[in-house]
């Protein structure tokens, strides 16, 4: 990770300083808030006017509310490195962030708002980040990253999918779940990409820090076999979700990515907390592949108990990751995550195996252990993290440079 560009006017608020500060704190508090809705319901204490069932919302929020955020705060960081571009801070920063808080209440809205409306205000979030984002990936100095771009293009398309599937849902081949499915796909392929940058120097400082003698060798084969196949995936997931073809590519893309990880630093290494988030990001990647697999082919196992280990898991802790990790390296701190994120940790792992292995194993008490208990996890999880970094995302750099 190359260190942020100079900046000669840095902007008086610290939160203001670069774009990962207001997003990854707000992606953080806005997490739990998107599962109320559709908890609620569940439950039957309250029901709101959503415009659309509960799940479909509650999804929506998830990807295009917290995760969109976490991107966002992710990309406009990393691209200035990447591509030696100003980045965007200060007033234009305030107003983006304007922008999704715009997004999440008029989707909050939605059975009251007009749905031209809803869809307007949430895509011109995503457009204006891939707006900035897109000729910086151009230039010659970002064009290595340039599948990031495409891959935010394709979610970009699958967000506006969902809003033709929720307006007009009979002219349509796809319904309103599908478009989810491909975002949440395409987001697990952006995960692979990045990490064959980021496992490289995150492994190597847990290497060297852990005072471990194995030499680390990362072979590329392998590493595009992994995100080859998880494009195959994804593709046989959109045309043909659940179908046993579809199972068995799902099979070899957890054979895949499991490969990569026996090339990952095994041993002390791993309890370096960063680098251990990772990996489990990456199991949870490679479990939910299994699970989607095998259930494509026992009719008899619920379909969806794969999606949870990936969406939670995989995406879940993957943000986790870039969270703690983009969270110190940018603010000028080593390397030394806060104790709370141990309990985040544990609370985000347990709330995903409650989501993913109670309706396999335990479905009678789907409501109560899959549902409250995993939202209460989850909660906990990044309210935990909120807690350890609030004040380094809101305080200037302690090496006083800018960023």
């Amino acid at each position: 990770m190359t260190p942020p560009l100079d900046s000669s006017a840095p902007p008086r608020l610290p939160v203001l300083a670069y774009a990962f500060r207001p997003f990854f704190l707000l992606a953080a508090l806005y997490a739990p808030l998107a599962l109320l809705p559709w908890v609620g319901g569940m439950l039957q204490l309250f029901s709101l006017d959503l415009g659309m069932p509960p799940m479909a919302w509650h999804a929506h929020e998830m990807l295009f509310g917290f995760v969109a955020a976490a991107l966002a705060g992710f990309l406009l960081t990393a691209v200035p490195s990447w591509a030696r571009v100003e980045p965007l801070t200060g007033a234009p920063l305030a107003a983006l962030v304007l922008l999704w808080l715009a997004g999440r209440s008029a989707f909050w809205l939605a059975g009251t708002l007009p749905g031209w409306l809803v869809a307007l205000v949430n895509l011109a979030f995503p457009l204006v980040v891939l707006g900035w984002a897109l000729p910086a990936l151009l230039s010659p100095e970002g064009r290595r990253h340039l599948s990031l771009g495409v891959l935010l293009g394709g979610v970009l398309l699958a967000q506006l999918g969902f809003y033709l599937a929720w307006l007009a849902p009979l002219s349509l081949p796809f319904g309103l779940l599908d478009p989810l499915h491909l975002a949440a796909n395409l987001l697990l392929i952006m995960i692979a990409v990045t990490a064959t940058r980021i496992v490289r120097v995150v492994a190597m400082a847990a290497v060297q820090a852990s005072g471990a003698e194995r030499p680390l060798r990362f072979t590329s084969a392998r590493e595009h076999l992994a995100v080859a196949t998880l494009c195959l995936f994804a593709l046989a997931d959109f045309l043909a979700q659940g179908h046993p073809v579809t199972g068995w590519i799902a099979l070899a893309a957890a054979a895949a990515q499991a490969d990569r990880l026996s090339e990952w630093p095994w041993g002390r290494a791993m309890g370096r907390l960063y680098l251990l988030l990772l990996t489990l990001a990456y199991a949870w990647l490679t479990l939910g592949l299994v699970l989607v697999g095998v259930t494509a082919l026992v009719e008899s196992l619920p379909a969806y108990a794969g999606r949870h280990a990936l969406f939670l898991g995989a995406i879940g802790t993957a943000v986790l990751a870039v969270f703690c990790i983009a969270g110190l390296r940018h603010t000028g701190r080593s390397l030394e995550l806060p104790r709370s994120i141990w309990l985040a940790l544990a609370c985000l792992l347990l709330g995903t195996a409650l989501r993913t292995g109670v309706p396999l194993l335990w479905p009678q008490q789907y409501l109560v252990v899959s549902v409250v208990a995993a939202a209460a996890l989850w909660l906990l999880a990044f309210l935990g993290y909120a807690f350890g970094y609030a004040r380094m995302l809101l305080s200037a750099r302690p090496d006083g440079l800018p960023g």
